[in-house]
């Protein structure tokens, strides 16, 4: 059975999802809008004062460089400033501290590139239990145990039970609640056709995101760090896959939505000529500087974390920041790309996306961009719809070209199946 039959849809149950990011991919009206630089007061607010205007002012001269990854550190030290003074800081003074501070805009220079540390080695992947799916007595579903940044993470390896080595595909979850339980019968179809996957759950959080076994111990260690710790999570899961006896040598694949695609995009920067290519569903965060953006100009949230990311020391910020952004490092991707975007909404993905386009044109990526008729951010989740079918045949023939799968032999030519092993 392959994605999109009759077969395979039978086999799963019709699951209504609702992710991390449901709430904060709203339609919106205006897909470049970020913040409310010059936005009009209701008519039953009061009249914005000096203040507010020299704000507005400051932000109209920070959305672009800010959204360029300019290094604007002096001007944010002065709106942060104005932002916490107390009532003895005269409107006059305040002022005069934001046009100081907007005065040097202008003149900012370009953040460095991301300074990223070594990828993981020398994991090993620990066996602990395995799991049983119905319909899916063929494939192998373990849960494993494995070590990054010397924290303790556990993920879930499916790969099919017969005698051949695999091309191995890491697979990122959306959100950042683990790895959804109804997203395995659609993994274990993927690695039927003839993959090993690898799903780690990242850090932070437990391993799956809603009830499925007996065992609530699996959480991974650590805390969500939006997009930075995770990738060595996702890296780590990779380098210990390629000890199994399953996996096939050579280069490895991406598949992720959301949170899980924005790991999955800076895991392929990093891994550099190790990727044969990557599938992305609605990434999240491919321009931090835009999201950072709105919510200081008190636009939509689409970064729920960000009042605690503020509180990191201001120079620390912006580095930050760029060590997030794949729009920003796009020139180190070396595999092909594959990206897919709902098209039944609008606002900061699909404006970050054309962001992360502008940039794959400019270094002459590899790369195709699917915007999904009707899809919504999770459609990729209601996997009997149709944008998701859509969706599934173009990466079935995506991975086909870049990442084929060690497919069955006839029937009466198959060994008899064998679960392999993993350490114990």
């Amino acid at each position: 059975m392959r994605p999109g039959t009759s077969a395979w849809r039978r086999s799963l149950t019709h699951l209504a999802v609702v992710t991390l990011f449901a709430v904060t991919t709203v339609a919106q009206d205006n897909d470049d809008f970020m913040g409310t630089v010059d936005a009009a007061p209701w008519p039953w607010e009061t009249r914005k004062d000096e203040v507010w205007h020299a704000q507005q002012a400051f932000l109209t001269d920070l959305r672009q460089p800010m959204r360029n990854g300019m290094n604007v550190q002096t001007a944010l030290e002065a709106w942060f400033k104005v932002e916490a003074a107390d009532q003895t800081m005269t409107k006059e003074e305040q002022i005069a501290i934001l046009e100081a501070g907007q005065a040097t805009i202008a003149a900012a220079e370009a953040l460095p590139q991301a300074d990223w540390p070594d990828n993981p080695s020398g994991v090993e992947l620990k066996f602990l239990e395995s799991l049983s799916l119905p319909d899916y007595d063929d494939i192998a579903c373990r849960i494993v145990e494995f070590e990054a940044d010397e924290l303790t993470q556990y993920g879930v390896v499916l790969y099919p039970k017969r005698d051949d080595k695999f091309p191995l595909i890491l697979y990122l979850h959306g959100a950042a609640y683990g790895v959804p339980t109804h997203s395995l019968p659609w993994l274990a179809e993927l690695s039927r056709t003839g993959y090993v996957i690898a799903a780690p759950a990242l850090r932070g959080e437990n391993l799956f995101a809603s009830w499925y076994t007996k065992k609530p111990e699996y959480v991974c260690e650590g805390e969500i760090e939006n997009l930075k710790g995770e990738v060595n999570d996702a890296l780590a899961i990779v380098d210990g896959a390629y000890k199994l006896p399953q996996v096939k040598p050579g280069k490895f694949g991406i598949i992720g939505h959301s949170f899980g695609a924005g790991v999955g995009l800076l895991t392929l920067a990093r891994a550099g000529d190790q990727v044969a290519c990557m599938v992305s569903y609605d990434a999240w965060f491919t321009n931090p500087f835009r999201y950072y953006f709105d919510r200081l100009s008190n636009g939509y949230n689409n970064w729920l974390s960000w009042e605690e990311y503020i509180d990191l020391p201001i120079e620390e910020q912006l580095p930050g920041l760029m060590e997030r952004s794949i729009v920003h490092n796009a020139g180190d991707i070396q595999a092909a790309l594959l990206l897919f975007i709902g098209g039944g909404y609008s606002g900061i993905f699909h404006d970050t996306h054309e962001h992360l386009i502008e940039q794959l044109k400019k270094f002459k990526k590899n790369y195709t961009y699917e915007i999904v008729p009707d899809g919504g951010h999770n459609f990729v989740l209601y996997y009997g719809s149709r944008p998701a079918l859509y969706a599934y045949e173009i990466q079935t023939t995506w991975l086909d070209k870049y990442l084929p799968p060690a497919r069955a032999p006839a029937a009466a030519e198959q060994d008899a199946p064998a679960e392999g092993a993993l350490q114990e």
